[in-house]
Parts: C-alpha cells; sequence; structure tokens
C-alpha cells in the first residue's frame, strides 16, 4: 500500500456519564503518513461509562486498523490497549462515493476517568503486508461518576453504584478527607453494586470514593440524617402529633436543645395532625431511616409548627401526607432555615405556607417528589412574612393544581433541575406575584409535561413588568398547550409526555433511550439520569 492513497482523518468524540467542556486548541494532533491534519473537528456526546469515539476516514487498501493506546502525551512507552478492527465488518457512519471521504465512527470503552490517553492508529493491508504510518492524538478523560446514589440512616450509609467488574475498593473519608474506613470489595458486592458503612456519627458529612486500583471512578458527598450532637427521639408505632408534641416538651424541659425525632423505615404512622415545635428548641429534625430499596416511613396527616421560633427545621426521608393540609404553616412564626431533603410529600395544600408577621431566612427543598397540591400554590408567602430565598432543585413535581407559588413578598425564587408532569390535574399558570414586591426568579433545566386535565397553561397570572423570567435551558413537551402569556426562552419538544418518558402513566420519568432529546443528562429530576 502507498502512503499517497493513504488518508487518515482522526477527531474524536468523548463519551461520558456527564457532559465535559474542553478547550479543544489546546488537544494535540500529530501524524506519521505524508499529511498533517491540522483542522481538526471535537465533539462531546454522553454515553454511561468512559469511552471515547474515534472518527477516521477509509484507507482504500486497508483490511486491518489497529489502534494503540497509552497513558502518556504522545510517548507510547507502555501500549495499555490495543484494538483492531476489520475493515469489512466496518459500517459506514458516512457513506460517500469518494472512497477517501468514506467516514467511521468507532466507540472504544473500559477507559480510566480523570486520564490523559494517547491513541494512534495504522492501516494494513494483510495481503501485501504493507503498513502505513501512524496518525495519533492526545486526549483527557474528565471525572467520572459510577455512584448513582445512597441511602443514609442516622448511624450508616448504604452506597449504591453502576454495576461493573472494573472496581477495587471503597473509602469512606472524613469532610477533611480524613480516612474512616476503606473496603476491598468482596463479589457479592460488585455484583450488587452496593455497599454500607455502618456506626458512623448522626448528623455528620462524609466523602465517599469507588476506586479501580488507583484509578477513581465515582466521588459522592454523603451525609447521615439528623442533627450531630442531638438528643434523639425514636417514634414509637403508637405515637400521634399529640404524644410526639409533648414528648418533645419533655426533653426540652429536661435540656435538651438540639432534637432528632426519628421515624423507622417499614412502619406506617397515624399522625393524625399537627407536629409542634416547642419554644426552647434550638434545631430540629425529623427524619425516616431508608429501606434497601429506598422505601421510606410513611406518615399519615402529618403537619408540622412551630410554637414561637427555632433556628432549623429539617424534615429528611420520610413519606407523608397531609389531608390537604398545609404541610408547614408558619403564621407569625420565626424560623432560620427549612431543610426537606429525600420526602415524598402528597395531598397538601402547600409545602410551606407564610403569613402575618412570619420571619424565614431560606428554605431547602432537595431530592424530593411533591404530588396533588391544593390551591393556594406549592408555596404561598403573603401579608409581611420575611423569607430570603426559597430554592427547589432535584425534584419530581406530579398533579401540581394551580400554580408553583403564590408570592407576594419581595424574595429569591430558584428551581433547578425539576420534573414535571400533570395528567389529570390542571394549572392555570406557575406563578402568581405581587408587581409591586419584585421577586428575583431563576430557572434552569426545568422539564415540564403533559395534557394538564385538558387545560391550557400561562408562565403567570397577569403581566409583571418588574420580574423578568427566563425559561432558556428548559423544555416543554407539545402536549402541553400554552395560553397567552407564553414561556420566555423555552424549548419545545416535539414530542408529548408519552414520547419522552419511559412510562409517564406510572411515574417512571426516565427519558427514552435513542430519540435523540437534547436535555438528556442536564434537564430534569437528575435522579431521573441513571
Amino acid at each position: 500500500m502507498k502512503n499517497n492513497i493513504i488518508i487518515f482523518v482522526f477527531s474524536i468524540l468523548c463519551c461520558f456519564m456527564s457532559s465535559c467542556e474542553k478547550d479543544y486548541n489546546n488537544w494535540e494532533v500529530e501524524s506519521g503518513g505524508d499529511r498533517l491534519f491540522r483542522s481538526l473537528i471535537f465533539e462531546v456526546s454522553k454515553l454511561q461509562s468512559t469511552s471515547v469515539e474515534l472518527k477516521f476516514t477509509k484507507a482504500i487498501s486497508a483490511t486491518k486498523y489497529v489502534f494503540e493506546f497509552s497513558k502518556d502525551n504522545l510517548e507510547f512507552k507502555e501500549i495499555v490497549k490495543t484494538v483492531e478492527l476489520s475493515a469489512d465488518k466496518l459500517v459506514p457512519f458516512a457513506p460517500s462515493n469518494n472512497p477517501v471521504k468514506v467516514e467511521y465512527r468507532e466507540i472504544f470503552a473500559d477507559l480510566d476517568g480523570t486520564t490523559g490517553y494517547s491513541v494512534r492508529m495504522k492501516s494494513i493491508d494483510e495481503t501485501t503486508g504493507i503498513e502505513s504510518g501512524y496518525s495519533q492524538i492526545y486526549f483527557e478523560t474528565p471525572a467520572e461518576q459510577i455512584f448513582t446514589n445512597y441511602l443514609p440512616t442516622t448511624n450508616s450509609v448504604k452506597l449504591k453504584w453502576t454495576v461493573s467488574p472494573r472496581v477495587t475498593n471503597v473509602v469512606l473519608y472524613t469532610s477533611e478527607m480524613q480516612v474512616v474506613k476503606e473496603v476491598t470489595l468482596s463479589a457479592e458486592q460488585k455484583v450488587l453494586g452496593e455497599l454500607t458503612f455502618d456506626n458512623l456519627t448522626i448528623g455528620t458529612k462524609y466523602i465517599a470514593k469507588i476506586f479501580n486500583e488507583t484509578n477513581n471512578r465515582g466521588t459522592l458527598n454523603v451525609s447521615t440524617t439528623g442533627i450531630s450532637n442531638s438528643t434523639l427521639y425514636k417514634v414509637l408505632e403508637t405515637d400521634n402529633a399529640t404524644s410526639i408534641t409533648t414528648a418533645l416538651t419533655n426533653l426540652v424541659t429536661g435540656g435538651a436543645t438540639n432534637l432528632t425525632v426519628e421515624f423507622e423505615v417499614g412502619k406506617t404512622y397515624t399522625i393524625g395532625g399537627e407536629i409542634i415545635v416547642p419554644t426552647g428548641v434550638n434545631n430540629i429534625a425529623f427524619t425516616g431511616s431508608t429501606g434497601a430499596n429506598g422505601q421510606l416511613p410513611v406518615l399519615t396527616n402529618a403537619r408540622f409548627n412551630v410554637q414561637t421560633q427555632v433556628k432549623d427545621i429539617i424534615i429528611q426521608y420520610l413519606s407523608t401526607t397531609s389531608g390537604g393540609n398545609f404541610f408547614i404553616d408558619l403564621g407569625t412564626k420565626s424560623v432560620d432555615n427549612i431543610y426537606i431533603e429525600g420526602c415524598n410529600v402528597s395531598n397538601i395544600n402547600s409545602v410551606v405556607r407564610g403569613t402575618g408577621t412570619t420571619v424565614i431566612k431560606d428554605i431547602y427543598v432537595n431530592n424530593s417528589w411533591i404530588s396533588n397540591t391544593g390551591g393556594w400554590g406549592m408555596f404561598n408567602f403573603g401579608g409581611t412574612t420575611t423569607l430570603g430565598s426559597l430554592n427547589v432543585s432535584n425534584c419530581t413535581l406530579t398533579e401540581i393544581s394551580t400554580r408553583f407559588g403564590d408570592i407576594r413578598i419581595a424574595t429569591k425564587v430558584n428551581f433547578s433541575n425539576i420534573t414535571c408532569v400533570n395528567i389529570t390535574t390542571a394549572m392555570s399558570h406557575l406563578w402568581l406575584f405581587d408587581n409591586a414586591k419584585p421577586s428575583q426568579v431563576s430557572i434552569q433545566n426545568l422539564i415540564i409535561g403533559g395534557p394538564n386535565g385538558g387545560a391550557k397553561i400561562n408562565d403567570t397570572n397577569g403581566t409583571y413588568s418588574n420580574i423578568p423570567i427566563s425559561y432558556a435551558g428548559s423544555y416543554k413537551t407539545n402536549d402541553l398547550i400554552v395560553d397567552v402569556r407564553p414561556f420566555n426562552s423555552i424549548t419545545v419538544v416535539p414530542l408529548n409526555i408519552y414520547g419522552l418518558f419511559v412510562d409517564p402513566a406510572n411515574k417512571n420519568f426516565h427519558i427514552k433511550e435513542g430519540i435523540g432529546f437534547a436535555g438528556t443528562g442536564v434537564a430534569g429530576d437528575k435522579r431521573w439520569f441513571n
């Protein structure tokens, strides 16, 4: 084979679980053939494992292509991976009548994250034994993340990851990166893709890392539930709102100031009313342990309030209903921060309502599923209530009535990575504000859709000249019909919810594979990414 008929064009498509951004002008490319291609095309895509897709053009007489990988910068001192491809088995990605313009794309998997690789390619005519020179390229893989979830209790953390044979050990660190424990993974743990660390400290942050020998394949910030150095009250299965309030009052009388109220997974608690946080409590957590499959303790008709004031209220890993009432109702009360984490909250009027002279510093709702809300808005703030910010992230919202927020005060509203689907319930608009008290509203990576009970929807209930809202980077399915006030800069998906999601009727909002949805792995509740 002669060099003058060999033309190689390399480009590289790095495919990872998370999107990566590269300055491609800094990537090094060299060729061992007659021609050096300087105007290369580099693109980024996403797959579920660390891999690289190489694009190359046909060498006319080649019967085989050889790819060699090394973990250095175009030195190739130690070849760590060799792949041979038969020319007759390659399927053109871009056919052409001109043989030297026929384009192939091949994926090479099982690479390490956060690693520099050099790859070189040559073609061989096995009939004549003639080989081309090498074309070669250098690239760096971004950090890999194979952790998918974790299930905490007050004294343990169960880690879950994408099952792979290429894992050897997991290390749990303190938040200051001191080793707590290192576990060499057994064959069973590798097959299950999970590991539990026990005997941990209540309400404490940790960092977990999973390795394949020395290569870090994932890093996850985790935390046990509850409040550090707090008094623990384990709720009895016979407890209700009145008896829990009495127990908390007795603990405060005995000198306790920080409280953790723990509900047990696998049990249903008939709360039947409003649990009152007594005066004298500094911080309180209502928390549930999580089962092997992520099931939560169930609380029926459960509501929360404050006698006078408290610093932080934390509600974690509970499945609750509220009998159509307000989940947290803080008329004239004072709270520093409200944290709702990992909960399923349903059959409520509003998640949080503030009226009168209520004072709240910040509200954080994360990794939660909120459904079947009432006509007051999912969040409701009026009167002379003071609220620093409302932050809702990584949440799934279903059958939301009327609106996301009825907010008549000046505050900051941040909604990010939200999946919202209404099938039977009609939501007329997302926001109701008081134009005289403008709010700062930030919407990022929202997916909203569904037939919406047959009703049209608006962005807001009126025109607010002082409150600009942008939905750039967010998506709307085509079965959600907009009325007269559109979602500014939102992208319309040419699919309904049944074309976009795996099984929305049964509340499975994973994105269908292969549909070409631009928001895959970026928009919506991140818990649907895996």
